[in-house]
């Protein structure tokens, strides 16, 4: 059995995805931080892009879960929806907040928009691995119900079930290695982060075949359509 609560300060439980996703955010800051540096750019430059891109991530994470994946339960209760410290944030609407951060940083400062995205990318694809460490540990984004060895129970579901955020987390953690090595060869400003795009689109397709998501008359989920 998954527990979701890390520690309690007092009377105030302390989650494990608040403390997974700020472990994201600071390891995918520093990292920004060493690959900007290599490249160029001073601290000012980077700590700026990297407020303006974590802002545009933030806001299109829960854009997204709130009017594409639970818009009925979000316009019932709409206190909820900056009660982001329970989880449900959409990775798809973070990449998507997150380039449009990055888009008007580098427009306003008058900077190589898909060179710095091509940087960038990589300490992204990183803090993506431990929000789906969190996500396990919050018992949320659950899989199927299974009878495999290393299934999991979580307490609010019925049945052992893939453990799928793990699966995910697995996968970004793989992508952030092939997109780091990747900085190792010359290639044209963009390949890098239409390469993200590419490798995580097409395994995040495969991971949700494990997932306990609402499938359409096509069979397939809201997160396949989106990747």
């Amino acid at each position: 059995m998954v527990s979701h609560i890390a520690i309690y300060l007092g009377n105030y439980p302390i989650k494990w995805y608040g403390i997974l996703l700020f472990l994201g955010l600071i390891a995918s800051y520093f990292l920004l931080k060493i690959i900007f540096q290599k490249a160029g750019f001073n601290r000012k430059i980077t700590l700026e892009y990297y407020l303006y891109v974590v802002i545009g991530l933030f806001i299109g994470c829960r854009l997204f879960e709130v009017f594409i994946y639970h818009p009925t339960y979000f316009l019932q209760n709409p206190t909820k929806i900056l009660y982001i410290w329970g989880g449900g944030l959409s990775s798809h609407g973070g990449i998507l907040g997150g380039t449009i951060g990055a888009y008007y940083y580098c427009w306003k400062k008058k900077l190589p928009f898909w060179k710095i995205s091509d940087l960038s990318i990589v300490p992204l694809a990183l803090a993506i691995g431990f929000v789906r460490i969190g996500n396990f540990m919050n018992g949320e984004i659950v899989g199927r119900i299974t009878n495999i060895f290393w299934a999991v129970q979580f307490p609010k579901y019925e049945g052992k079930r893939h453990p799928v955020q793990i699966y995910d987390a697995i996968k970004n953690f793989i992508i952030f290695g092939i997109l780091y090595n990747f900085r190792k060869y010359k290639l044209p400003n963009g390949c890098i982060y239409w390469g993200f795009i590419f490798i995580y689109s097409l395994s995040r397709f495969f991971t949700e075949f494990f997932k306990e998501y609402l499938l359409f008359k096509s069979g397939f989920t809201i997160g396949q359509w989106l990747s």
